[in-house]
């Protein structure tokens, strides 16, 4: 969070010095499927709609080209389903007895979910006249805060299986295998400062003197993991063996295991209006 704020700070004094040349200044707003994309071990992955709004500046160059910053608040979610399976880790139980627990799952869902503030730089293309052809490339910068995994599974079955007597115990609560219908949790994980690569394109029609409408379509796609390595943990559970309940656990959210094959990257795309004044 304080990397957070002392990026914000340096932006705003950026951004203000920007502000006092800037020769337009806009506000944008875009809607499309944008979240943190990544394939995952038996399961999938996909984007859900989210969007920004931002307020921007520009500086021309010469009548075609510009330079474009800004600051903008974005929501982004993404939605992963396990295939039904069982998941398996070695534990110890109150008795000293090495046993391998497992975790058998029906119906899982998350949904991911974050903001993040971003930063773009970027130049500019646009034709001569009335109506305008434009092509924006350049870069962003993702600030992310306020992660939040909401998961459900229609069915969890806690078992523990002994192999020294070929044994599967369940039903057992008072030694932690239990079985749960409609079970929900919810977990919170820390993400990395992401860096995308951005591209924005369409038409700007004149509405005024001093006034333009940009319409078009937009896609970020990040260049790096957003997942925090020091958090994964090998092998993890889905949920922790304990022996006393788990009517307060929490579920392991997947960002949180080594189950993500590839990198999680940001990905957004969809469709754009921008409002420039001046």
């Amino acid at each position: 969070m304080k990397t957070i704020k002392n990026s914000l700070v340096l932006s705003f004094i950026f951004l203000g010095i920007i502000f006092c040349n800037a020769q337009q200044i806009s506000i944008l707003a875009n809607a499309g499927m944008q979240g943190l994309s990544y394939k995952i071990n038996d399961g999938n992955n996909k984007l859900k709609i989210g969007g920004r709004i931002g307020v921007g500046y520009t500086y021309f160059l010469n009548y075609h080209l510009a330079i474009i910053t800004g600051l903008e608040l974005g929501a982004y979610s993404n939605k992963t389903t396990l295939n039904d399976a069982v998941y398996t880790s070695d534990e110890i139980d109150t008795e000293g007895e090495l046993f391998e627990f497992r975790v058998k799952t029906k119906g899982y869902k998350e949904e991911n979910k974050f903001n993040a503030i971003s930063i773009p730089l970027m130049l500019q293309y646009r034709t001569i006249g009335d109506t305008q052809f434009y092509f924006n490339g350049g870069g962003r910068v993702f600030l992310p805060f306020g992660q939040k995994s909401n998961i459900n599974i229609n069915q969890l079955q806690l078992t523990g299986y002994y192999a020294d007597v070929n044994a599967e115990l369940s039903d057992i609560p008072n030694h932690g295998f239990e079985t749960f219908d409609n079970w929900k949790s919810t977990s919170k994980t820390k993400l990395n400062t992401a860096f995308a690569l951005s591209a924005e394109t369409g038409l700007s029609f004149e509405l005024d003197d001093n006034i333009r409408l940009y319409t078009g379509i937009y896609i970020d796609y990040g260049l790096n993991d957003m997942q925090k390595k020091e958090q994964i943990k090998k092998d993890v559970p889905l949920i922790n063996y304990n022996d006393n309940g788990y009517s307060d656990r929490q579920l392991n959210s997947v960002l949180k295991t080594n189950r993500i094959s590839e990198s999680a990257k940001l990905m957004a795309y969809g469709i754009q209006l921008k409002l420039e004044f001046g």
